[in-house]
């Protein structure tokens, strides 16, 4: 089963963003035996900007005519039926690298078959101090257009952590890599069986508007009747 593991990161390697997406590949594995990762990393491939000319949406173009690395990335996602995405957080958005290659998928709009579509999707992001989850919200509207279901997310914000693959983390990347396994192993039929966690059931509260005597019954008697009116 393939599963694309995307980085979005803007380093060379070594980088934290690939170090986490490592983690979350490892999981995945531990749950599909027959997973064959296919890693991207954006920026090793020259990826031009969209011109915006819009002449990939012309039935008789059918494609980007910009001459650079975009295509043979869309091939090596070709057959995925899942992807694992890793992206920091520069500016309180996604990552210009992963822009760019957003905006570039744009040429596949009118096409039946959408490269990096139609895929279950773990997610990772994490940033230096904070912003984390309203970049993690800018990738849903890409998500839905690809026809994407993400099914596991995790941010972190490396705050005074010199190393974050050195704190939890790191096992919350591979948790999120088993998730995305477990969902894909359970669409497999037949699905393997596992072990249903227990459901716990919260306490009662009062709601607002209910007065105290008909949320706490009198300490007298668990059968007592509470009325009101005079006596």
């Amino acid at each position: 089963m393939k599963i694309v593991a995307l980085s979005c990161t803007q380093k060379r390697l070594p980088s934290l963003t690939d170090a986490l997406l490592e983690a979350a590949v490892s999981g995945v594995v531990r749950e599909v035996r027959d997973a064959e990762i296919q890693r991207i990393r954006l920026i090793d491939h020259r990826i031009a900007m969209c011109e915006g000319e819009d002449t990939c949406l012309d039935p008789e173009v059918g494609r980007c005519t910009l001459d650079d690395d975009f295509e043979h990335v869309v091939e090596l996602a070709e057959g995925a039926r899942a992807m694992l995405l890793a992206m920091p957080v520069y500016a309180g958005n996604v990552p210009a690298v992963l822009k760019i290659f957003q905006e570039r998928l744009k040429s596949f709009m009118n096409a039946r078959q959408r490269p990096f579509g139609n895929l279950l999707v773990g997610t990772i992001v994490h940033s230096r101090t904070m912003l984390t989850e309203p970049a993690l919200g800018a990738l849903f509207p890409w998500y839905l257009r690809l026809r994407n279901r993400n099914v596991a997310s995790a941010c972190f914000t490396q705050n005074d952590h010199e190393d974050l693959t050195r704190t939890a983390a790191y096992d919350l990347c591979v948790a999120v890599g088993r998730q995305l396994g477990m969902t894909l192993d359970g669409s497999r039929s037949p699905a393997v069986e596992r072990t249903a966690l227990p459901l716990v059931q919260s306490p009662s509260r009062p709601r607002c508007g209910d007065s105290a005597r008909q949320v706490h019954p009198s300490p007298a008697s668990s059968h007592d009747t509470v009325t009101s009116g005079s006596t």
